[in-house]
């Protein structure tokens, strides 16, 4: 049989859409871990960033003595539906271009895939309705290439239909739909049977997961029931669609987990309202608010943008002050750059300076560190219980081991501790990063 590689950049939707993507083709190919083993080289491009966009062409110039020798190579995913005319016409070592809804076509766009002189071939139909509902990764398709094997990410919904300014989505993945409720809680249902203790439901607007009468809400529900995964995660959601329901499960049942990512964006009306985002900056904290007074021991982290068209200083303060006021544990951030096909691209000149940026980017890490430093102190001297997952990478006698709200607490385990992953330990933590925490095991 012909063997297939495949190589995934961007998000964990990316990584799910590589699982499907293997499980498809594997009627006809056989995997392999080497890009000079393979017949076929599958690239899953994310569309979110221009270093991702940068890496993707570096990666395909590389690939290129493989594609000479023979290799077939596909372009897959969000890059592949947003930037269709670059990878077409550009002179890049590419046999066929698919969308994240064409994987289907993979087995016939490989035997049919053109020889270097002739036109290359491209699937980039996007479909409204969940196109994927019948294939279900198996424990070894989701484990596969992870160093954690406790934790499974389980997509539920795909597309979205906010169109917020800065953001290819739904371009690059069309309208929001959802799988069935009992399709999720069967792949669950499996990964437990193989020891996975943690699943993570992804979306692309995750929580505003909708199948006729089920919502977020309901699927939640539905896997606390139905299954016996002891922790559920989910990521990422809009701050629009998270109804009081959903906080008070989160604070009533412990397997639904007390960690949310809620993107914030931006702490300034006027950039809020550019943006696209249906919230304003009280709407947004009375959230975060009604989420720590209700959830306890909950970590909050979050997405911010910073030098979007027309944000002025005071806009970006306004960000500053509502980071601070969120009290955020983490935050991945991000300077603005212009993105092919969004709203922004059309209506907005990117008039903010790139040294601008990212000065105002060096400012808000700096803090957002100096926050997350903070908080993490906060446990020094508790006993807490966490769940190890995996050996530290920097020191192989020691372990890593996560809260149920997401925190990381590196250990040095003793003879008389099981190390085994999913086993719960107690940990006296002693000391702390902005990263981690460092604890101690505690006995009886």
């Amino acid at each position: 049989m012909k063997k297939f590689y495949i190589e995934t950049y961007g998000c964990q939707m990316n990584e799910y859409d590589s699982l499907l993507a293997s499980k498809i083709l594997e009627n006809d190919a056989t995997p392999t871990q080497s890009a000079t083993e393979a017949d076929i080289i599958l690239i899953n491009t994310c569309a979110v960033r221009e270093n991702a966009h940068q890496k993707v062409y570096n990666r395909l110039r590389e690939l290129g003595h493989l594609h000479k020798k023979g290799a077939k190579i596909g372009v897959l995913g969000c890059m592949a539906q947003n930037l269709r005319e670059d990878l077409l016409y550009e002179n890049l070592p590419i046999d066929f271009i698919m969308g994240p809804d064409g994987l289907r076509n993979l087995a016939s766009a490989i035997q049919d895939a053109p020889t270097h002189d002739e036109k290359k071939h491209s699937f980039l139909t996007l479909s409204r309705t969940e196109t994927y509902d019948d294939i279900v990764p198996s424990f070894e398709h989701h484990m596969r290439d992870r160093e954690n094997k406790t934790t499974a990410f389980v997509t539920i919904q795909r597309g979205c239909n906010n169109f917020c300014a800065f953001c290819v989505v739904p371009y690059t993945r069309g309208r929001e739909r959802s799988r069935p409720a009992e399709s999720i809680a069967d792949e669950v249902k499996k990964l437990v049977e193989r020891g996975v203790k943690s699943v993570v439901l992804l979306g692309q607007n995750v929580n505003s997961y909708a199948y006729e009468s089920f919502r977020f809400v309901n699927l939640i529900e539905i896997l606390l029931q139905k299954t016996q995964i002891e922790r559920i995660y989910f990521t990422s959601p809009h701050p629009k669609d998270f109804p009081i329901e959903l906080i008070d499960l989160m604070a009533h049942e412990p397997r639904f987990c007390n960690q949310v990512h809620l993107p914030l964006q931006a702490g300034s009306d006027a950039t809020l309202k550019r943006m696209k985002r249906n919230y304003t900056r009280a709407e947004f904290l009375k959230i975060v608010e009604n989420i720590r007074t209700r959830v306890e021991d909950v970590a909050i982290s979050t997405d911010t943008i910073v030098g979007f068209p027309g944000e002025s200083d005071a806009d970006f303060r306004e960000t500053l002050d509502a980071m601070e006021l969120a009290d955020f544990d983490s935050a991945f951030m991000f300077a603005y750059s212009e993105r092919k096909g969004t709203i922004a691209k059309r209506l907005y000149p990117d008039d903010v300076p790139e040294e601008e940026k990212k000065a105002r980017l060096a400012e808000l890490i700096d803090r957002q560190l100096k926050r997350s430093l903070r908080n993490n102190k906060r446990y020094i001297g508790r006993v807490v219980d966490a769940m190890v997952e995996t050996p530290s990478r920097r020191n192989v006698q020691e372990f890593v081991a996560r809260m149920t709200n997401g925190r990381k607490v590196i250990f040095l385990p003793d003879s008389s501790l099981k190390t085994t992953p999913g086993e719960h330990v107690r940990l006296k933590i002693f000391d702390a990063t902005s990263q981690t925490l460092k604890g101690s095991v505690v006995h009886g």
